[in-house]
């Protein structure tokens, strides 16, 4: 019998017993939703989104997390509980409702949706040689998002980019459905040449735009905040001239959704910041109907101070909600001391973000790094979440220098996405635990060690060091 070599298709998992149980559950619960009115689906989907509100509560800490970034300067602490556990609802309804109305025709679909500016686009195409680009977010019903050019202008060639799910039966699925609705799909990995036809001959193309871009994405602000953002929407504009366009559905009651479409009419060139202001714009219309339940700020979770992007857009000026890093140091001041030249690294490194330090006053104050102490281990709970309030959006990375202050379990109670200690034990509260090497905690040579691992850019002195080059190389093996 002879072995067949498995293939690796790029962003599409191979198949798996799982991936089959996952399908065959989903096409079930198409198949029971079939005989039920898409109200009754609605109300459903609510309730799964309440029961996942309750159930699920690191989903609930990160669209709590996202909420507050986004919109924590206008509301309170109360209204952002609220707003997370409206997001839960209607994103519970916005999924089901998804899955009822793939199974509609466009007819029966139009009973479900109104529109506001689908005239803009038509007026738009009437007048122009070259399409148009929908900027999309992952907002209320992503089955309507999917099929938003169909319904605008039936008939016109439409289409999307698209990810391959991992699962390669729901891939398939979900494929074959889009283009048999006539929707031609463009891979987010190689099919930003294949789209410009597309454009070019009056055709319209959705992407959407909101989601974080990785290492080639282009650092800019989301909300105020620096992220990786796509720059999909700007480089097909400057290669076809299309016009840009920005969609929001919202949820206006049981399976019915309401379409605004805007245009860009900015008389500034377009930019990916300038393509996020219009995104945040859509978002905030209706914001417990966008998709918070993943860390969209979010951080490389192995190497947290290491950001890598292919492109940067950031100015100053926009950057109204910094990164906020905190750093204990130790109440001994040898080991105090020998942590001032790593931190000092980090800190040029980091020019965007916000610095709160503990025992390190070494460190000269700036206007982006401030100094707090604690007489004892057990206030450090307080000044933290009195810190964490002191702003408008949350405290991100919490790096202990102290094995003791990392042992007290301050931190418990913060929506603090990556807490990081240089220690070997195994410390559930931990996110990231880094052996420490074999130098004395009052060796500088230690600390640089310790933040290079967690992405600070070793300088050419450290690597002169072999102790140091030895330590990095046995932390990766």
């Amino acid at each position: 019998m002879t072995k067949t070599a498995k293939v690796k298709r790029r962003g599409v998992k191979r198949s798996s017993l799982r991936s089959f149980l996952e399908y065959v559950a989903f096409r079930s619960l198409e198949s029971v939703f079939r005989f039920f009115p898409a109200t009754i689906v609605d109300r459903i989907g609510c309730l799964a989104g309440i029961c996942a509100y309750h159930f699920l509560p690191k989903r609930r800490a990160t669209v709590r997390r996202n909420c507050r970034i986004a919109w924590g300067e206008h509301l309170s602490a109360a209204e952002l509980e609220v707003l997370t556990r409206k997001t839960f609802r209607d994103n519970g309804a916005n999924l089901l409702g998804g899955v009822r109305c793939m199974l509609m025709s466009d007819a029966a679909l139009q009973k479900h949706f109104t529109l506001e500016g689908d005239d803009l686009i038509r007026e738009y195409l009437k007048t122009s040689e070259v399409g148009a680009i929908f900027a999309l977010c992952h907002m209320g019903n992503w089955e309507i998002l999917a099929r938003i050019a169909t319904l605008i202008s039936p008939g016109i060639t439409a289409g999307a980019f698209f990810r391959p799910l991992n699962n390669p039966w729901m891939n398939r699925m979900t494929m074959r459905r889009r283009q048999q609705s006539g929707t031609q799909l463009f891979s987010n990995k190689e099919g930003f040449t294949q789209s410009f036809p597309l454009l070019r001959s009056g055709g319209m193309l959705g992407i959407l735009s909101d989601q974080h871009a990785g290492r080639s994405g282009c650092l800019s602000t989301f909300f105020g905040r620096p992220t990786s953002c796509s720059p999909l929407v700007e480089l097909l504009h400057r290669r076809t001239g299309a016009a840009v366009f920005f969609v929001a559905v919202m949820r206006t009651a049981a399976a019915h959704w309401h379409i605004k479409i805007t245009k860009y009419e900015s008389q500034e060139p377009i930019s990916t910041s300038r393509c996020m202001h219009g995104i945040e714009a859509a978002l905030s219309l209706s914001p417990s109907d966008g998709f918070w339940l993943h860390n969209r700020w979010k951080l490389f979770t192995k190497r947290p101070f290491h950001q890598v992007h292919a492109r940067e857009t950031l100015e100053e000026k926009q950057i109204t909600k910094p990164w906020r890093y905190v750093i204990v140091g130790s109440q001994d001041p040898a080991i105090a001391e020998a942590c001032v030249p790593a931190i000092t690294k980090l800190l040029a490194q980091h020019p965007h973000a916000h610095f709160a330090l503990f025992h390190l006053p070494a460190i000269p104050a700036t206007d982006r790094v401030s100094h707090h102490a604690v007489s004892d281990l057990c206030e450090l709970r307080g000044a933290l979440k009195e810190l964490d309030a002191s702003k408008a959006y949350p405290l991100d990375v919490l790096v202990y220098c102290c094995a003791q202050a990392m042992k007290e379990k301050s931190h418990v109670g913060l929506d603090l996405p990556i807490v990081v200690g240089l220690t070997s034990e195994k410390i559930s509260h931990i996110d990231l635990r880094v052996p420490p090497p074999s130098t004395p905690l009052t060796d500088p040579l230690t600390w640089i060690h310790f933040f290079t691992v967690l992405g600070l850019a070793p300088s050419p002195d450290a690597w002169h060091h072999w102790g140091v080059f030895l330590t990095i190389c046995h932390q990766w093996e």
